[in-house]
């Protein structure tokens, strides 16, 4: 098991997130969590990294589990390169330069591998966030809406990338469309 959710409570003010939510993620699960906007679902994958904790109930990680994660927002350095922020998170980014400019080719990045990304456009900046997230050696992905804003035509391209580097490990997408869900073969959450 890769994550357990046992009964977690969670408020802000006033307003109820969660009451009493339990959910067991299993190594190599693949979940779209699903709902409408204001219902939870980044506060979940927030809690499931660690950067919110529930008022009351447990998430339970197995021991070593590494996490990478897209967030809704692209969080890049605009004033380093492409290539730069693709191998930010990587300690020892030399080693590793030559799979990320692989890599941000396949997701259609490879001629502005040196560009500042203060330069790149909104959907370049979403393939790159996924580069970033990609390059991490994790077992649990975490996608909060990683496909907004990509170009139609790129969109299926960037999809097939994501779905060929998480074959055996666990993905958890948040998403507003079905057939993203349908796509990475899904079990659906609606919360």
């Amino acid at each position: 098991m890769a994550i357990q959710i046992t009964n977690i409570h969670k408020n802000f003010s006033e307003n109820v997130i969660f009451a009493g939510f339990s959910l067991d993620i299993e190594d190599g699960a693949k979940l779209a969590i699903m709902g409408p906007s204001g219902k939870g679902k980044t506060t979940l994958i927030n809690m499931l990294c660690g950067f919110t904790q529930p008022d009351t109930g447990n998430i339970i990680k197995r021991d070593g589990l590494q996490i990478s994660m897209v967030f809704q927002e692209d969080r890049l350095l605009p004033y380093k390169s492409g290539l730069a922020n693709v191998l930010f998170p990587l300690k020892r980014a030399k080693n590793h330069a030559q799979v990320a400019i692989d890599l941000m080719a396949q997701a259609g990045l490879g001629q502005d591998i040196h560009k500042k990304t203060a330069q790149y456009s909104g959907g370049m900046k979403r393939r790159l966030a996924l580069c970033r997230a990609l390059m991490v050696d994790f077992d649990l992905l975490i996608l909060d809406e990683p496909f907004k804003g990509l170009d139609a035509a790129l969109k299926p391209q960037i999809m097939e990338l994501v779905k060929t580097r998480t074959q055996n490990k666990t993905l958890v997408l948040v998403t507003h469309d079905p057939a993203e869900a349908d796509f990475f073969g899904a079990t659906t959450i609606n919360i």
